[in-house]
């Protein structure tokens, strides 16, 4: 298959220590995306327990009766109660990413700039960002930072970019194609050469890595399959 090759991969050592504004804008992306889905994740993981937890107080402070001490104590505890979950709340809010107004996005010209930036390759008939013909409908509707983290959380979950920085021994590979009804956009990220270093799964960023691509992929009705060296994220097109 004949591939667009990112200008990256002749940059030579140089290309391991500086980062282009490009991929400095997409790390910061993806750091903020973290961020807010830990946020989410944590807050989700407390508040069945606390939902438990002010129910049983509630139950005994109205056992209790006219035991003021004790009421008094008990209240204590919903007190703190609610003092956690505001915070939590709190904590959500001031992580948000991605919650902005979705809009019709080039998602394949989107998406080969984030692979030529991580020193991929971009399979020939794939427009780069800006260079979508207009009226072609291969628009998604998405949050934009949103979308281009999720693509940044795929590259590294297939092993691109997780051992290393700048030219590294796994580099992605875009294809884009259509469903046989045209309705839906199939982005294909392959990650091609070999490392000694497996991919982390384990680790607690991977999995939150992967809780965010599945929730970028949910709340666009689109569909999400990941692999050990590949990934497909499908999305509805816009249509007018």
């Amino acid at each position: 298959m004949s591939a667009t090759s990112s200008p990256h991969n002749s940059h030579g050592k140089a290309a391991a220590v500086d980062l282009d504004p490009t991929r400095e804008r997409l790390t910061e992306l993806e750091r903020r995306s973290l961020l807010a889905e830990q946020a989410r994740q944590h807050a989700h993981s407390l508040r069945s327990p606390l939902s438990v937890i002010e129910l049983i107080t509630e139950t005994l402070q109205l056992e209790l009766g006219e035991d003021r001490e004790r009421a008094q104590r008990i209240q204590r505890v919903l007190d703190a109660v609610s003092t956690l979950s505001t915070n939590l709340i709190q904590t959500v809010r001031s992580n948000r990413f991605a919650d902005g107004p979705k809009r019709p996005v080039d998602a394949a010209g989107m998406a080969a700039e984030v692979v030529l930036a991580f020193g991929g390759r971009v399979a020939d008939g794939v427009p780069s960002q800006g260079q979508q013909a207009d009226g072609d409908g291969s628009a998604v509707w998405v949050d934009e930072q949103g979308f281009q983290a999720a693509l940044v959380h795929l590259l590294r979950l297939i092993g691109v970019g997780h051992a290393c920085n700048g030219v590294c021994a796994q580099q992605p590979l875009l294809e884009v194609e259509r469903d046989q009804d045209g309705q839906r956009l199939r982005l294909r990220l392959t990650s091609e050469g070999r490392s000694d270093d497996p991919v982390p799964t384990e680790r607690a960023d991977y999995w939150l890595m992967l809780k965010a691509a599945e929730r970028v992929a949910r709340e666009n009705d689109g569909l999400l399959v990941v692999g050990l060296d590949h990934a497909t994220f499908e999305l509805p097109l816009a249509h007018d």
